[in-house]
């Protein structure tokens, strides 16, 4: 998710990051379809906010506790027009399990560039993802305190993204619970509430195949300027031994 980016048409990759990393010698592929059905309540002709956001992200494992993902960002317009709209690489590393931490924790850094639309030029940006979990009985909880960077372009600048998940897991077959995404403006200065973007709703998790990954769940936006309905689904598939 595009932190600094106008919640507009920046809902690529809408995801909470669990910390472990995949295995090594293995590659997930994941389809990450969003669409935005109500943008905010700033825009002038609301139909320009109806994207749907198809990001296609291949992850390897390179070894034990370390992997290199892969995006390619694309989407159709409210027109059903096909954009391609950049590409992103990112290395992430997690602590391993020797280590006997009492949570999951990993860290990836996310590089690349990007455009919200095929009119724009493209940005250079990045993101900085520590990741913290942590599973109680049944319960699943990851915090994910993003830093997003934009390197060039007129919105340059570092901001604050934090994300949250919290799931409920019934016959380790299904997750029921909620995610909460936000942009909250840089660290220079945080954005007055009715201009942040806070978004929560509720989602999805299946299991029934340790080489699938299904999250579907729908978000509603709590001010303004977020996005006020956005539908989201991810379909991974691990190949492996």
């Amino acid at each position: 998710m595009a932190g600094l980016l106008s919640f507009g048409q920046a809902d690529n990759e809408i995801q909470v990051y669990a910390s472990p990393t995949i295995q090594h010698k293995w590659t997930i592929f994941e389809l990450h379809s969003n669409f935005t059905s109500r943008g905010s309540k700033f825009l002038t002709d609301p139909k320009s906010a109806r994207w749907t956001n198809e990001t296609l992200e291949i992850t390897h494992g390179f070894g034990k506790n370390f992997e290199l993902g892969f995006y390619t960002f694309t989407a159709f317009s409210p027109n059903g027009d096909f954009q391609y709209l950049g590409n992103q690489i990112r290395p992430r590393v997690t602590v391993p399990q020797e280590r006997n931490w009492p949570f999951g924790a990993s860290l990836s850094l996310e590089f690349g560039f990007f455009r919200p639309d095929k009119f724009s030029e493209f940005n250079w940006q990045g993101e900085l993802r520590p990741i913290i979990d942590k599973n109680l009985g049944n319960f699943y909880f990851s915090l994910n305190p993003n830093i997003d960077f934009v390197f060039t372009g007129p919105e340059t600048g570092v901001g604050f993204a934090p994300q949250f998940k919290s799931v409920y897991t019934i016959q380790k077959v299904y997750g029921l619970g909620f995610e909460y995404y936000s942009t909250l403006g840089s660290f220079k200065r945080l954005l007055p509430l009715a201009q942040q973007e806070h978004l929560i709703g509720p989602m999805v998790d299946l299991y029934f195949h340790p080489k699938w990954e299904f999250n579907a769940g729908y978000l509603f936006g709590l001010t303004d300027n977020s996005n006020q309905r956005v539908f989201k689904l991810l379909l991974g598939r691990r190949i492996g031994k």
